[in-house]
């Protein structure tokens, strides 16, 4: 069957097609009764939708994460597009539709992207003792390094996209060592290439390959509490410098910045300020380019969440390349 992608979806338009559903909740009507309010997505994007007449439908038969087969009404309101969906069923065997058919993924394959970070730790991490420790990290944990997405839903939560935003961050901490000579470059990069580590143990996967929820150790520890004692634990059993283990820790342990934003402690060395500054625009960027992507040219975006409930400009000199 061929259908439309979201991305290319247009107010009253009618389409039908597979989508994977990515939240779902039981709402009240203003005249008395429920509906449900979906939001689905494919490779394209999300999309809202609503159910608005579940008649003899069991609300909890369908679950974040499933495939379903959906019929509806493409619809305008407040400025955004949202679906009046008139059918909907859980996907079967005899669809023959997989989830990574509908799933985003990196642009590039798990192994190439990691194979390029150790590359990189090689030809331009020059302290041996801390290029040892990252890349024996690395190989340990490569099996879930080279699947693992960043997030459940903000930026980078594709199949790959904990390296695809590792990598970004990389890229944007080595310009800096070449723009500021004082910098120490072999922090910035083995700290930006562990600085998500704790993310293996923080979240579970389901069977789509994206996050499927936050594990206990997650809930407990925080990837970035445990992405520094997984540094501690490896450097111990190497016998690393402790001066390069407390260096390496302290950056994993502030680089979200504030206590509010999930810190341990705020940035208290210059390299650890620049990998909190990277990762988090690197993360931003990827969410800008995601929504002018799905931007005509000359239009303002819609509403988004991440940016402060902002519109962003898509102008016709922007370049945005062909899939993030």
């Amino acid at each position: 069957m061929i259908q439309n992608r979201i991305a290319d979806f247009q107010s009253g338009s009618h389409e039908r097609g597979f989508f994977i559903i990515d939240n779902i909740s039981v709402k009240n009507r203003k005249n008395g009764g429920n509906y449900l309010y979906f939001n689905f997505k494919d490779k394209s994007g999300k999309i809202g939708g609503n159910l608005w007449s579940p008649v003899g439908l069991d609300f909890t038969s369908f679950s974040v994460g499933d495939i379903v087969y959906i019929e509806a009404t493409v619809e305008t309101y407040s400025d955004k597009l949202m679906l009046n969906v008139g059918k909907i069923r859980k996907a079967n065997e005899t669809d023959n539709v997989s989830a990574r058919d509908l799933v985003r993924s990196s642009p590039e394959d798990g192994t190439v992207m990691y194979d390029r970070v150790m590359a990189t730790l090689d030809k331009y991490v020059s302290n041996e003792e801390m290029r040892l420790l990252t890349k024996s990290i690395y190989e340990a944990y490569k099996d879930k390094l080279i699947v693992y997405p960043a997030a459940i839903s903000f930026h980078h939560a594709e199949i790959g996209g904990l390296l695809h935003h590792t990598l970004g961050v990389i890229r944007g901490v080595f310009y800096m060592a070449n723009a500021y000579s004082f910098l120490n470059r072999d922090l910035l990069i083995c700290g930006a290439a562990l600085h998500d580590i704790g993310k293996i143990e923080e979240y579970s996967l389901n069977d789509t390959g994206l996050i499927k929820e936050v594990t206990i150790d997650g809930n407990l520890v925080t990837h970035i509490i445990r992405g520094a004692m997984i540094v501690e634990e490896f450097g111990k059993k190497l016998g690393t410098d402790p001066e390069i283990v407390k260096l390496l820790s302290h950056m994993i342990l502030s680089h979200h910045g504030k206590p509010e934003f999930g810190s341990s402690v705020v940035p208290k060395f210059p390299e650890a300020f620049i990998l909190h500054e990277m990762d988090d625009i690197d993360a931003k960027l990827y969410e800008m380019e995601e929504a002018l992507q799905s931007t005509p040219e000359g239009q303002m975006s819609e509403r988004q969440r991440a940016f402060d409930d902002i519109r962003l400009y898509h102008s016709p000199l922007f370049k945005l390349s062909e899939e993030l």
